[in-house]
């Protein structure tokens, strides 16, 4: 499957209905929406399939409440149908492309212990904050910037 990812400053319906099915009515997540999602505070990327139809998701922001640099992947969701096809790596890829033009130097993620295996094959470490004996976690990667040493 091809992809094509498009960035927003904002969430839109289609975000929202993609989130809405995987955290909400798959995996009864709530609550799933936050301040990350209020308009200007994060950046959403869609993914369409060939069709143009949307199947994947996820925003990036810059979180300074815990360290000064620190940019956060949150809420990677891929509709079931698309599972398999690369629609989260190709998510992954542009967000930390994106992070690191602006000159981010590491990517984090939190996942739940299932989806440790998904970032670890993309470079992620699993860090020492962990909690839910082990089945929450923050992982984190380091960029490469863009004009550095090993572009």
């Amino acid at each position: 499957m091809t992809v094509t990812v498009r960035a927003y400053d904002a969430m839109g319906e289609q975000e929202r209905d993609i989130r809405t099915l995987v955290f909400v009515r798959e995996s009864a997540w709530r609550p799933e929406f936050d301040e990350w999602d209020e308009p200007g505070a994060s950046t959403h990327l869609l993914t369409l399939d060939d069709a143009g139809k949307p199947v994947g998701t996820c925003r990036f922001y810059l979180d300074t409440t815990v360290e000064p640099h620190r940019h956060v992947i949150a809420r990677l969701a891929v509709l079931a149908k698309a599972r398999g096809h690369g629609v989260g790596s190709a998510l992954l890829d542009e967000a930390e492309s994106r992070i690191a033009a602006l000159g981010g130097e590491s990517a984090w993620v939190h996942a739940e212990f299932d989806y440790y295996p998904f970032y670890e094959r993309h470079g992620y470490v699993l860090s020492d904050d962990v909690y839910e004996n082990g089945r929450h976690g923050w992982l984190s990667k380091p960029l490469d910037l863009p004009g550095g040493k090993d572009s």
